[in-house]
């Protein structure tokens, strides 16, 4: 089986050759163009993202909500943070307030000034529409890549989260090394978790109660804020005791996760989704990402069903293993889900635990000595190049050598004839480069893969892999041999 470790900075969702010359003459994008202001973030968001902190060189995370004007002011909000070793390790459910900019591409910049926070968080974002965007960490205190997604208010009770939740979160176990764990867990109209089931791998060790996963033996989700959807949750496992969560509410489908224990506790953060279908059937593209010992480490695929347990035909495996690079790997495999939400991937690249829900089918490596995870999300539409076109924005991440985190947002243009131009703002291990001007190069079979493809700035220029899962989501990893990376395209609105 393949041994790894998980990356520091967890890469979920959402790549970068060795970065040089950040800022060099010559490589602005110019002036932006398009449709968006500061009126298109407008309401109250939920936001999260995880990196490193670059004075501790440990793995950090926050999550909160916060209320947009409309006219470039955060009139309110509040703030979870959890950041081992920084002067203020564990900060909850504090007052937010801030400000704003959004350029006409869809980029922008905001800065968030927390109670109780030694200093503002700056962050740049890209929005796809009005109601989401990719955000980074965009100062000289950390790095980090997350989301910022709009609130459904109505959702903002016991009620609408009633149900079969599927979560997936990230970070590191109480001596810093890395964990993951995915699982769902059954909650009722008063918050009470009456059941559930999940697998971890903490540093590689996996705890899977014998193969039929880690039983949830108590936990209970508190009343979400009328104000911003915040609420508090515990979940009690046969395995790892009890653990406390920071919970902000999207929707009635989608919830953002936050370990809040104080240290030395697990930093975990993540999303927990609605179950939905525990049926799979089709085809779906896939990133996951993990390490080799020190290396970093990401793959990527088509994973080929036919609905009766069996990875068939067609299926196929990229892999940047820390810079040695596997492309073009036919999978085999079976696969089967149980009455409770749990299922089984076993390839014959590795094993994994898997919980379809209405977020793509949440993956978890649980061989020994592995700490991996991704999401697979169904494919739909046919492809070709013609499928990437118009305007889209994009996030990516990732470790380049020897173990500068960086990560970076996109505004580009694809002309559905393989070329891409746009600018990129990046964050590389705290270096600040804004507006780079970029162009790329997209290529895609009619399986939604898209090898050959090319993402260039004057940071950098990245080889990567496309992985379609339709004309308005594509996911990607990056195939160099100085740096390991994820990421993603979606489509403006």
């Amino acid at each position: 089986m393949r041994k790894r470790k998980l990356l520091p900075i967890f890469l979920a969702t959402l790549s970068l050759t060795i970065l040089a010359g950040c800022g060099a003459p010559n490589s602005n994008a110019g002036p932006p163009h398009g449709n968006f202001s500061n009126s298109s973030l407008s309401g109250t968001y939920a936001f999260a993202f995880s990196g490193s902190n670059l004075a501790t060189g440990v793995f950090f995370t926050m999550a909160g909500s916060l209320q947009a004007n409309g006219s470039g002011t955060i009139t309110g909000g509040t703030i979870d943070i959890n950041s081992p070793g920084s002067a203020v390790p564990i900060l909850t459910n504090a007052p937010l307030t801030g400000t704003y900019i959004v350029h006409p591409d869809g980029r922008g910049l905001a800065t968030l000034t927390a109670v109780g926070a030694p200093n503002n968080v700056n962050i740049d974002f890209v929005l796809f529409s009005n109601q989401h965007a990719a955000v980074v960490r965009f100062d000289n205190f950390a790095t980090a890549s997350g989301s910022l997604d709009m609130q459904t208010s109505s959702a903002f009770n016991l009620a609408a989260l009633a149900g079969n939740l599927v979560f997936n979160v990230s970070g590191t176990d109480s001596a810093r090394a890395p964990e993951s764990s995915a699982g769902v867990f059954t909650v009722n109209s008063s918050g009470a978790v009456t059941a559930g089931v999940q697998d971890t791998s903490d540093n590689g060790a996996i705890s899977n109660g014998g193969g039929a996963g880690d039983t949830l033996t108590a936990g209970a989700l508190n009343a979400p804020s009328n104000a911003n959807g915040r609420g508090t949750m515990s979940l009690t496992s046969t395995a790892l005791g009890t653990r406390n969560f920071a919970f902000y509410v999207v929707s009635a489908n989608q919830i953002r996760l936050i370990e809040v224990d104080p240290a030395p506790a697990p930093v975990l953060a993540g999303d927990a989704f609605r179950q939905g279908s525990t049926g799979i059937s089709g085809s779906f593209a896939f990133t996951n990402s993990g390490a080799n010992g020190t290396a970093p480490f990401a793959e990527g695929g088509i994973l080929n069903t036919d609905g009766a347990g069996n990875i068939v035909s067609g299926s196929v495996e990229d892999v940047n293993n820390g810079g040695t690079i596997n492309t073009n790997q036919a999978l085999t495999g079976t696969y089967m889900v149980a009455a409770t939400g749990r299922g089984t991937l076993n390839l014959n690249v590795a094993t994994f635990a898997i919980y379809p829900s209405t977020g793509g089918i949440q993956i978890l490596e649980i061989d020994n000595n592995t700490v991996n995870s991704g999401t697979a999300f169904q494919q739909s539409g046919s492809f070709s190049n013609s499928t990437i076109n118009g305007r889209y924005g994009a996030n990516i991440t990732g470790v380049a050598a020897p173990s500068t985190e960086f990560d970076a947002v996109y505004q580009l243009t694809a002309n559905g004839n393989g070329t891409l131009t746009g600018a990129q703002d990046i964050n590389l291990g705290g270096t600040l480069s804004a507006n780079l001007a970029f162009n790329g190069v997209t290529a895609l079979a009619s399986n939604g893969r898209g090898p050959g493809g090319k993402l260039n700035t004057a940071a950098g220029n990245l080889s990567v892999i496309y992985y379609a899962v339709n004309s308005s989501r594509i996911l990607f990893i990056e195939v160099d041999s100085n740096a390991v990376a994820v990421g993603s395209f979606s489509q403006q609105q």
